[in-house]
């Protein structure tokens, strides 16, 4: 008997009248998430954002909130409510309110009491949503796994129309600046570049930078913009195409780092956009590993073209919209009617149409070299040289 009392004073003495894993995940919660986010963020109001989340543990379970406590209800019932901390900052004092809450919501709830330990997984993967449609919540490290197959190509290189150098990615990686400047140096008779993004999730930003780098000389990529500091993203000298014309491929399902690349050479003069207004994903995410092994993948910074337009949720307008445009369509007359603003987004990663587009519009903006010019060397005419 003796024995079996030590054993419960001990453990009372280790987890108080609360969980420990809880406690810890709260604090690095409360901690983590306002200095992370885009925007500022008190620790109340991550707080009151994490308790509410305790209907994806329970739907019978609810918190209330007012301007001076935090209230749980069972079943429609209330059964505590709780004065919030005089210092709305501290952080301690929200961990012990809240473990104090979901104590009790483990007590009265049977589904609560099945996930006790993981009452602050589950309740944070319930409230993400309020940190914008960017934001994620990963209960394992394999459920952050992309849904694309591995057997797809993600880089592609051939010579499309005769004498343009077509370039298809599909995704970024660490490979991919490489690969683009082998293709470029093995095709140096291409008359210009199809760079198609169409269906590209893209990747991470700097995949965009160093893509754009090769193609731009001295001038701003773009620019990123968080709760505590501005960075902006700059090529350096050169272009290994030498002013050779660029047309960029996009769609609806371009996003994040192909429609940054796609934004820095429209906007700096570079390259033509044919296709559709892409998928306005221009968020920047930072990972916060929990103890718990979640992980909160948080936005941490919206990304900024090189007019200072944020991308997030508007995305890139090409120059020539191909929304809805059959393969059957006149190209000659297509571009005819000129460039245009307006357009919406599709899923247009199949169609030839776009590609035949872009090789006409390489031809209309090849600039004449020496080489390309037919001299006239008939007599001189009326005192003519």
């Amino acid at each position: 008997m003796r024995v079996g009392f030590l054993i419960f004073f001990v453990m009372f003495l280790v987890f108080g009248n609360g969980y420990a894993a809880d406690r810890e995940v709260l604090r690095e919660i409360y901690t983590k998430v306002p200095d992370t986010y885009v925007y500022p963020l008190d620790v109340e109001t991550v707080a009151v954002n994490l308790l509410k989340g305790i209907q994806g543990v329970d739907k019978q379970l609810r918190i209330g909130d007012d301007d001076s406590r935090v209230s749980l209800y069972y079943k429609g019932r209330l059964l505590k409510s709780l004065y919030k901390p005089e210092d709305r900052q501290n952080i301690n004092q929200w961990v012990d309110l809240s473990a104090e809450l979901l104590d009790l919501a483990a007590e009265k709830s049977p589904l609560a009491a099945k996930h006790d330990f993981e009452m602050p997984d589950l309740m944070m993967k319930a409230s993400i949503s309020q940190y914008g449609d960017d934001s994620k919540f990963y209960l394992n490290p394999e459920d952050m796994s992309g849904k694309r197959l591995k057997h797809r190509r993600n880089f592609a290189a051939r010579i499309e129309d005769n004498d343009k150098l077509y370039i298809k990615i599909l995704a970024f990686n660490n490979y991919t600046k490489e690969d683009v400047e082998k293709a470029v140096k093995e095709h140096p008779e291409a008359k210009g570049l199809i760079l198609d993004l169409r269906e590209s999730p893209g990747g991470v930003i700097n995949g965009a930078v160093d893509i754009a780098d090769l193609f731009l000389d001295n001038a701003i990529v773009a620019s990123t913009r968080g709760q505590k500091d501005i960075v902006f993203y700059s090529a350096k000298e050169g272009d290994i195409l030498n002013g050779k014309p660029i047309v960029v491929l996009v769609d609806g399902n371009t996003a994040s780092a192909a429609e940054v690349l796609t934004a820095a050479l429209q906007e700096q003069s570079r390259a033509k956009v044919v296709g559709t207004k892409t998928f306005s994903k221009g968020s920047i995410q930072t990972l916060i590993s929990l103890s718990s092994g979640g992980t909160i993948s948080l936005t941490s910074a919206y990304i900024y073209t090189p007019s200072e337009l944020k991308l997030d949720k508007k995305g890139v307008l090409p120059n020539y919209c191909t929304f809805e445009m059959p393969d059957s369509k006149n190209v000659e007359n297509f571009l005819a009617l000129g460039e245009y603003r307006l357009c919406f987004s599709e899923e247009r990663a199949d169609k030839g149409f776009d590609i035949a587009v872009a090789a006409a519009l390489i031809d209309s903006l090849v600039v004449k070299t020496p080489e390309n010019v037919f001299l006239d060397v008939s007599e001189p005419q009326n005192g003519e040289i």
